[in-house]
């Protein structure tokens, strides 16, 4: 009897395991055209590679000279795992959508921003009701460990900023291939957000602040 419980339990295993791969693979199809539609008049998708059963790699090839080897790494939910599914809607992880370029014009710093939110209250008991709070938004700041500072950073502020609508959990710059790359909600290009279409405008400006802060 143990040995049939095993054989089961490892049949089911398989089940679930090539099910869910196949459903990856079905809804990957499904984002390749969320891809063609918010890169529409920049670029188009030059080949699809699977880097493991829930993400793959979209190589990109796009007109303007901004960007070279662009691509775009897309992280699916881990279902043909249950385990590490049940973890990562635990933890309230999202499917991702990375875009990572080199620059014509590499940047001359490092920099990693990673997108966090934070809310405050001055009393321990607030109304109920939100329209009697009294909200004030800060200006941007950075929190730094360095002793010099280098001003090219401070100018990247603006074009960080005005990607607040695209919801950014990490944005990269290096001196290194990839010089840049952004990572993004899946959902953000899906024909329902509001600002799929924005995409690659938003990329541009980032990676084209990053580039005019060389000179």
């Amino acid at each position: 009897m143990i040995v049939i419980d095993v054989v089961a339990g490892g049949l089911l295993i398989a089940c679930w395991y090539f099910w869910f791969v196949r459903y990856n693979r079905r809804k990957s199809l499904k984002v390749l055209t969320w891809i063609e539609r918010a890169f529409e008049g920049h670029g188009n998708v030059a080949g699809v590679q699977w880097l493991a059963a829930s993400r793959f790699k979209v190589r990109l090839r796009l007109l303007t000279n901004l960007f070279r080897n662009a691509s775009v790494t897309i992280q699916l939910y881990p279902r043909e795992m249950p385990l590490n599914w049940i973890i990562s809607l635990i933890r309230r992880r999202q499917e991702t959508f990375t875009f990572e370029a080199d620059l014509d014009c590499p940047p001359s710093f490092n920099l990693e921003v990673n997108n966090h939110r934070w809310c405050g209250r001055t009393r321990r008991r607030l109304p109920r009701s939100a329209e009697k709070w009294v909200l004030e938004r800060t200006a941007p700041f950075v929190i730094t460990t360095r002793t010099d500072w280098q001003r090219e950073i401070t100018n990247m502020m603006h074009p960080l900023v005005a990607s607040r609508e695209c919801d950014c959990f990490t944005v990269s710059f290096r001196r290194s291939s990839p010089h840049f790359s952004a990572t993004i909600p899946l959902n953000t290009i899906s024909p329902e957000s509001e600002v799929d279409a924005k995409i690659f405008d938003v990329m541009r400006e980032l990676a084209a602040g990053a580039s005019a802060s060389r000179f």
